[in-house]
Formats: structure tokens, C-alpha cells, sequence
């Protein structure tokens, strides 16, 4: 039989330096795994859990979970390759069989722990689902989202009925992934719909059987298609393990073959992932080359600012690929925003402000700002973090923390000879807003337009920070 190869040229140069690359865990949603002595490396498995039995009876009596688990880690003795070098498989069993013959299905239930505890008990960075059901459920997607604010990567099998993507792969935050065959067309059996993401090889794979008679068998499906793509996230994540799940999204999103339609379609999403374009991807955006957004483009005058935040760490987007450039900016976002900056300083103290929660993303960022005079607030227990931030407002803050980085803002000058709504500027923010426009920060809008109560996007925050700091 032939050997199934999954790395190809530019995975060596990707992942040349073996002490580099970090161990990932990754939870497989499935049958068990049965670990054939010479064949599944023993070492690469961990212990886990069966939700059918409630116990840790993991082995696979099924055969699925372990067909699954050859592609995504690979075989001991070469017959299949794997670019995951440092995977883990953490078997979590929602399904499966006795000794009579009888099937057992944990359900929804049993997917649904099984998400909670890979994120919250064994440390899993992916999770591989060949499961799925046909109608959204609140369960699920409340599990689903869990596991994304928790860092969690899913990938799901969008279903082998030739009908609508199944749920989990139909989430927008899961990578929902059908088959194509050697004409690099859809497979036949492939679901499709709008919870279609990429393609993946899904016919005549060959997999380690757990038929004694036999060591390999040959298979078709999504399941085995969703395997190749985990595999493939789990070696960028060994690379660079501070890849959060959004951009290992857009970036497998972006390194597609374009077939069917142009550009997205429902039979075929992106196209067919193609893994030499996805590592130089990968390393074009470890170069900050490449930026995770839809909506921001290399034409854009706001993309090298907007890409100099994002890759400094400074902004992150506001949701899936959303940057949102021309959304407004909240007090929240700015002051979190400065205090990334900063390199995030440990800080000790509690909010004096009533409207900052503890568990809230800028509630440090808030502290270290008081602390340092940059904000005061809008009262002496009022921060009003969701209020989108103005002009002024932003000058203001600015000024004091250029003054907290040493810069001198002792600058003059007079705002009603370039603005004729100079006089619009509120005093206690003239001298500030006198420093922001003379050094270049802010500028006018046009018509000699200062718009000083106006609202501050995020793209223009972008750009005036990194005019500040000059990276």
C-alpha cells in the first residue's frame, strides 16, 4: 500500500529546529484509540476519559477513534507520516460498543463534557470532533464557545451525508472541514453549506485498523479529512504556540486552493487546503507580514498601523477575522490598549472606580492608568469603560502618557489658525490637544475640521500610538 504523506517541502524548513517545537495536547472526541504495540506510539497517548461507561476505559472497540488518531499523530513505523511531531492524543470516548455487540452513545451530553474537560482538565490546545448532529443545539454551542474564549481550537467533521454541514463544523469558530477527491473536487458524500470552511484529501486513506488480521485499512470520509487538518494545526501550534485559535482559522482560511466558485462557496468554503502555502503563511505572519483580518487590507492607510498593533500585541480584533478599523474606540479598549504597551506591569491594587469589574480585560489596565495619573476618570467612582472615547478625550490621555514615558509635551501653539471649530476644543483639554496636533498625532478631518467631540476609531487609535512610540 502506498504511505499516506502529509508533510511535504516546506514543513521541513517549518519545523527544522525539533527543539523548538512545543508538545501539544489535542482531545479526539471519538471511539477511544486501541494502541497497536509497534504501530500507535504508546507514549503519545495520554490518559482519559470514557462518558459512555463513566470510567477510564478508553480502548477503542469500535475502530474509528483509532483510525483517526493514526492520521493526526502518524505511525511508528513510517507507513503514515504525520507533521505533528510533538501531538499528544487525549482519548475522550462519547461512543461505544460492548462485548455483545450492544452500541452505546453518550449524546450531546457526553460531546458536550467532553469539550469542557479537554479545555478545563487536560490542558488541550485542539480538539477533533468526527461527530456531529443536524440542527443547532444551545448546549453545544454554549460548549463550543467555552472553548473558544478559553484558547481552544476545534476542528469538526462537516458530515459524510452529501446534505447541510452538521454542528459542531457548522460554528463559525469551529473549522468546519469536507472531503475532496483526487480530481480536487468535493466528494460526493461531503456535506456543504455555509459551515463549510476548507477541503481536505478524504478518499482510499489509509489507517491503522484495529482488526487483528490486519494493521492498515483503507477509508473515506470527513472524519479523515478532519484528521490531516488537525494534524496540520497542531504542527503550527508546536512552532508558535501563542497562536490563538482565530488566527490559526484565518490563516488554513487563507491557504486554500480556489475551486468551484471564486473565492467562498457553500460546496466547496475556501477551497482545498494546500499545507505548503499554509507554513509559508504561517511564517509570513511570524514575520508580521501577514495580518488576521478580513476587513483590513494591504491598500488600507490604516494596514501598517493597524498591523504594527496587532503584531506588537498592543489591539486585537473584536471578534472572528474582524478588526472593525471604523468601529469607534471605548475608554475600555484604549486605556487596555496602552497599558499592553507598557508590557502589561503587574499590578496589585483594586479599582477605585465602581463601573470596573475585577474579571473585566481592562480592569488591570485601568488600575496601572489611575495609578500613574493617565486617567482620572469621570468622578472619583465613575470610569464609564463602554463609553466610546473622543478626540479630546484621546489627546488628553495621550498627553499624560507621553509625559509618563518622558516625553516632553510642553508645546505651543494656536488651534484656531488651522481649525475653524478650534473653539469647539473644551478647556480642559486645549493645551493637550495644542501637543497632539502640533507633534503630528492628530490631524484634521478635512475642510479644516478638528471634530474634537467626535469619536476616535479604532484604526486611527492605531495609527496615532504607533506615531507616539514610532515602531
Amino acid at each position: 500500500m502506498k504511505k499516506i504523506i502529509i508533510v511535504i517541502s516546506l514543513l521541513m524548513l517549518f519545523l527544522t529546529e525539533a527543539a523548538s517545537a512545543a508538545s501539544v495536547r489535542i482531545g479526539v472526541i471519538d471511539t477511544g484509540i486501541k494502541e497497536k504495540r509497534d504501530i500507535i506510539d504508546s507514549n503519545k497517548i495520554l490518559s482519559g476519559k470514557n462518558y459512555v461507561l463513566g470510567n477510564s476505559d478508553t480502548d477503542d472497540e469500535v475502530g474509528h477513534g483509532t483510525r483517526v488518531t493514526s492520521l493526526i499523530t502518524g505511525t511508528a513505523d513510517g507507513e503514515i507520516i504525520s507533521p505533528c511531531s510533538e501531538g499528544l492524543i487525549i482519548p475522550l470516548v462519547y461512543y461505544t460498543k460492548l462485548a455483545s455487540g450492544a452500541v452505546l452513545n453518550g449524546g450531546i451530553e457526553a460531546i458536550c463534557n467532553a469539550i469542557y474537560d479537554a479545555a478545563d482538565i487536560y490542558g488541550c490546545r485542539i480538539i477533533n470532533i468526527s461527530s456531529g448532529i443536524t440542527a443547532d443545539d444551545e448546549r453545544l454551542k454554549k460548549a463550543v464557545d467555552y472553548a473558544e474564549a478559553k484558547g481552544v481550537l476545534i476542528v469538526s467533521a462537516c458530515g459524510n451525508s452529501s446534505d447541510d454541514v452538521y454542528y459542531p463544523a457548522a460554528y463559525d469558530t469551529v473549522i468546519g472541514v469536507g472531503s475532496h477527491n483526487n480530481s480536487f473536487e468535493p466528494t460526493e458524500f461531503s456535506c456543504h453549506g455555509s459551515g463549510l470552511d476548507i477541503l481536505m484529501y478524504g478518499e482510499d486513506l489509509k489507517v491503522v485498523s484495529i482488526k487483528n488480521a490486519a494493521d492498515y485499512e483503507l477509508i473515506s470520509g470527513t472524519s479523515y479529512s478532519t484528521a490531516l487538518v488537525t494534524a496540520h494545526a497542531a504542527a503550527a501550534l508546536e512552532r508558535y504556540p501563542r497562536l490563538t485559535p482565530s488566527q490559526i482559522r484565518y490563516i488554513m482560511k487563507i491557504s486554500c486552493d480556489d475551486i468551484c466558485d471564486s473565492g467562498y462557496d457553500e460546496k466547496s468554503g475556501y477551497g482545498v487546503f494546500n499545507p505548503d502555502l499554509f507554513y509559508e503563511n504561517l511564517m509570513l505572519f511570524d514575520n508580521g507580514e501577514i495580518i488576521c483580518f478580513y476587513d483590513v487590507r494591504s491598500n488600507d492607510w490604516f494596514y501598517d498601523s493597524v498591523r504594527n498593533a496587532y503584531h506588537q500585541g498592543w489591539m486585537n480584533g473584536t471578534g472572528d477575522g474582524i478588526f472593525d478599523p471604523y468601529g469607534d474606540m471605548t475608554r475600555a479598549m484604549f486605556v487596555a490598549m496602552l497599558y499592553r504597551a507598557e508590557g502589561e506591569p503587574q499590578m496589585n491594587s483594586v479599582s477605585k472606580f465602581e463601573d470596573t469589574a475585577e474579571n473585566t480585560y481592562y480592569a488591570e489596565a485601568v488600575c496601572w492608568a489611575s495609578a500613574n495619573g493617565i486617567i482620572s476618570g469621570y468622578s472619583d467612582t465613575k470610569f464609564a469603560p463602554d463609553q466610546n472615547i473622543t478626540r479630546e478625550e484621546m489627546a488628553v490621555i495621550m498627553s499624560r502618557y507621553a509625559a509618563y514615558k518622558g516625553i516632553n509635551t510642553d508645546i505651543h501653539g494656536d488651534l484656531t489658525v488651522l481649525f475653524t471649530d478650534a473653539d469647539a476644543v473644551s478647556g480642559w483639554a486645549e493645551k493637550n490637544m495644542i501637543w497632539a496636533v502640533e507633534t503630528g498625532l492628530i490631524s484634521g478631518k478635512g475642510n479644516n475640521i478638528l471634530d474634537p467631540l467626535g469619536n476616535t476609531t479604532r484604526a486611527e487609535t492605531a495609527a496615532i500610538l504607533q506615531r507616539l512610540l514610532k515602531e
